[in-house]
């Protein structure tokens, strides 16, 4: 058991290996968007540190665009929601008119 614990930590390559299809697939995603900061983090001293920065930088930022997509939805809803009780108020006041 210690055997097999210690080749898979031993070799950094491996670890990769045991992420599911979708994992690598969003890990190499995140990587290609990170890699737009390559200049930034290969003039740090410490590479992959600097590396995972800018990975956090770009979920920080993906994030943002999310939340506002949903501020604006969320805005959208609330108006057509306004809108719904106006219309059921007018009708209602109509009616009671009538």
């Amino acid at each position: 058991m210690k055997e097999v614990f210690g080749m898979l930590f031993k070799n950094e390559r491996n670890w990769k290996e045991f992420l599911s299809i979708e994992d690598e697939a969003e890990l190499n995603r995140l990587l290609e968007r990170t890699a737009r900061n390559r200049p930034a983090y290969k003039s740090a001293e410490d590479v992959k540190l600097a590396q995972l920065w800018c990975a956090l930088i770009e979920i920080v930022r993906y994030q943002d665009s999310l939340n506002k997509r949903l501020a604006r939805i969320e805005m959208l809803l609330e108006g057509l929601f306004e809108k719904e009780k106006e219309e059921k108020r007018r009708l209602t006041e109509s009616l009671r008119r009538f």
